[in-house]
């Protein structure tokens, strides 16, 4: 990071931090960074034996500054968790400064969650886009800066092969990487409708692509591909690249009203033309909400706010 950022970091001491997929790779990194600037970090994994480990090192990276480090366990692909989740954490905070949507997974074979839906895609898109929801009050009340950790693999990604009903269903299926590809273009498409819809209340958002890193989502997946990827991940770079990438969106003071953007790794690019289709965000932003259950009213405005 450089210099600017890395004074601004100064600035991050009592804020609010969200980070889902944090036991690992960019999430765990991103926290590492956040507590050592100050602040106050929640840490969302699947399970105790992953999460615990990495609260361990989070507090120890943030013991300089006094960081409140805290541990919530959540399954991303499954809706009744998301929720439980996101109210524990509107409970809990009037306020929250800064949202990293990092969780994600890539699959080698079809696999459908108990709710009825393709588990990268409840895990990799509804998820996030139910807990950004459930806490927009009070990411409208804190500083309101919201990360979708994306990737290049968007490029690969095309919502318009099949109807989203049977993309999110599982039934289109095409293989493990055109569904991650898919998922991860539908993040730039939530990130750039949710700036349409939301950039009013102040809150910002942006996607990113982290970079080709060193993290367990190539461990997880059996395919060919995925295997290749894993034995190359000695060529990788190192999480660390992706967490400060996440840092320089939320701790650069020069990048507070940069919103609506798509960046690798810590540079600005323009996303994929199908990214930027107003008719496919809309679309997909409304069958989201009938997918998850949120009100129109909660999409438009948030819980609780007329339209």
């Amino acid at each position: 990071m450089t210099e600017a950022v890395e004074g601004a970091a100064l600035d991050l001491k009592g804020q609010v931090a969200v980070v889902t997929g944090a036991n690992s790779g960019v999430g765990k990194s991103a926290a590492e960074l956040l507590a050592r600037a100050g602040a106050g970090v929640t840490l969302v994994c699947r399970s105790r034996e992953r999460g615990e480990p990495a609260l361990a090192d989070v507090r120890q990276a943030g013991a300089a500054t006094g960081a409140d480090v805290r541990l919530e366990l959540a399954d991303l692909s499954l809706q009744a968790d998301v929720r439980t989740l996101a109210d524990r954490l509107a409970a809990r905070f009037r306020a929250i400064d800064i949202l990293v949507n990092n969780a994600g997974v890539w699959l080698h074979r079809r696999e459908i969650t108990s709710e009825g839906f393709e588990v990268t895609f409840a895990t990799n898109h509804l998820g996030h886009f139910l807990l950004t929801h459930r806490l927009l009050a009070p990411l409208a009340a804190g500083r309101g800066r919201i990360v979708n950790v994306s990737s290049e693999a968007h490029r690969n990604g095309d919502l318009r092969r099949a109807a989203l009903e049977p993309i999110v269903r599982g039934d289109a299926w095409k293989g493990g990487f055109q569904a991650y590809g898919d998922t991860k273009l539908a993040n730039a498409l939530f990130t750039f409708e949710s700036v349409r819809r939301w950039g009013a209340r102040g809150i910002t958002a942006n996607a990113m692509h982290p970079g080709v890193l060193r993290t367990r989502i190539w461990r997880k997946n059996r395919s060919a591909l995925g295997l290749l990827l894993h034995a190359a991940r000695g060529l990788m770079a190192k999480p660390e690249v992706g967490g400060r990438a996440v840092m320089r969106l939320v701790a650069d003071p020069a990048r507070d009203a940069v919103t609506g953007r798509y960046f690798k790794v810590e540079d600005e690019v323009a996303a994929t033309a199908q990214a930027y289709d107003a008719d496919l965000a809309r679309e997909l932003w409304d069958r989201s909400l009938e997918w998850t259950g949120v009100t129109r009213s909660e999409g438009a405005n948030g819980p609780g706010q007329p339209q």
